[in-house]
């Protein structure tokens, strides 16, 4: 089959009634089917316009966050808040915390990132679930110092 044979082909399918053509010579093999006409999308009838009454926007309630300094997150990846699976996480809440103790550890690209605190005070929240995925900055303790 040659591509003059192939337009010829698809003139014919496109003149005749027929929607679809399947021809095979030898080892080749051809497949046409022609496309239907395009059904237009259905509208719905317009209804009458009600006059949309003033609405006054209320922020939405923010979680309420502890007071205190945030350490946050230095790169995205799967935190780990223990050593190891089953082992004690490395600070719970109310613990005391020194500048460059690790409180974490956030594992991205295959390798483990342990994360250490950059104040030192007590630990009043953990912002994230063991083993949960964390973006760049995002906040993972807050220790009040």
């Amino acid at each position: 089959m040659d591509t003059k044979m192939i337009e010829s082909l698809i003139k014919q399918l496109e003149q005749s009634s027929l929607n679809e053509l399947e021809l095979t010579l030898g080892e080749d093999s051809l497949h046409l089917v022609k496309a239907g006409p395009v059904a237009p999308a259905p509208v719905a009838p317009a209804s009458n316009p009600v006059p949309a009454t003033p609405v006054n926007p209320t922020p939405a309630a923010q979680p309420e966050q502890p007071a205190g300094t945030a350490i946050k997150a230095p790169l995205v990846g799967i935190v780990y808040l223990a050593p190891k699976p089953g082992a004690d996480p490395y600070v719970k809440v109310g613990d005391h915390v020194k500048k460059g103790e690790v409180v974490c550890i956030i594992e991205s690209m295959k390798m483990m990132n342990e994360i250490k605190s950059t104040v030192t005070g007590t630990l009043k929240a953990v912002e994230v679930d063991n083993e949960s995925l964390v973006e760049y900055d995002q906040p993972l303790f807050t220790v009040e110092e």
